[in-house]
């Protein structure tokens, strides 16, 4: 079991391709079946991650607590917190995916965690005023939000490990929303780039006169 986690063979200890061993498919060495137990792979990995998760849960509440007397701080806890999170429990289950299926899905992740952390931005300037009761109410949002990104990451890996088990081809579901938003940002750094390379052009081909001019100008001004 040890060694199918690591993505080499049970029986020879080959390295053989984390898809195949998803896939329950034989070794090409040997022969050997590479399935984990019952074939759930995320069940194995996540009863080794469970102990880390809980630990980092708790170290959230407590920096959140301490950090909620010092307005906007917690933010920085916070996104400190799912960027350490992330690789320790989600980055790990990616490997196991197709390229293309663990873009997609390393795409939503970073999607909800930008939502997460737009989220915890928000709370920490509505509660400013709060002042004592702050460090409480972020104390326990804190791991709240934090779970609700490692959580949401584990779903949606282990809906994608299902998929890749099965053999099933890339879903409109797992595309479409990443290719919105993806699109969505192309569209806005187009728009952005079109209206500084505007500005700059009318700026260049605009009549503006001289520092010497306009110090002439102000000069008959002056009795």
């Amino acid at each position: 079991m040890k060694l199918l986690a690591a993505g080499r063979c049970g029986r020879c200890a080959e390295r053989v391709s984390h898809t195949a061993i998803v896939r329950e498919a034989d070794c090409a060495q040997c022969g050997s079946p590479l399935g984990f137990r019952g074939g759930d792979i995320l069940e194995t990995l996540q009863s080794r991650q469970q102990n880390w998760r809980l630990r980092g849960y708790a170290l959230v509440a407590l920096a959140s607590f301490l950090a909620g007397v010092v307005p906007l701080l917690q933010v920085v806890v916070q996104v400190a917190a799912l960027f350490i999170l992330h690789i320790i429990v989600l980055r790990r289950g990616l490997i196991w995916l197709s390229p293309a299926r663990r873009v997609l899905a390393r795409v939503s992740m970073r999607l909800l965690g930008t939502a997460i952390a737009m989220s915890a931005v928000v709370i920490n300037v509505a509660i400013v005023p709060l002042i004592g009761v702050s460090a409480v109410v972020l104390g326990v949002l804190g791991p709240l939000l934090t779970a609700l990104y490692i959580e949401g990451g584990l779903a949606i890996l282990r809906k994608r490990w299902r998929l890749e088990a099965e053999g099933q081809p890339l879903r409109v579901s797992e595309w479409a929303l990443p290719g919105v938003v993806l699109l969505m940002m192309f569209g806005a750094l187009a728009a952005t780039v079109a209206v500084v390379v505007g500005a700059a052009y009318m700026l260049a081909n605009a009549d503006i006169p001289g520092v010497s001019a306009i110090a002439e100008v102000l000069t008959e001004l002056i009795p």
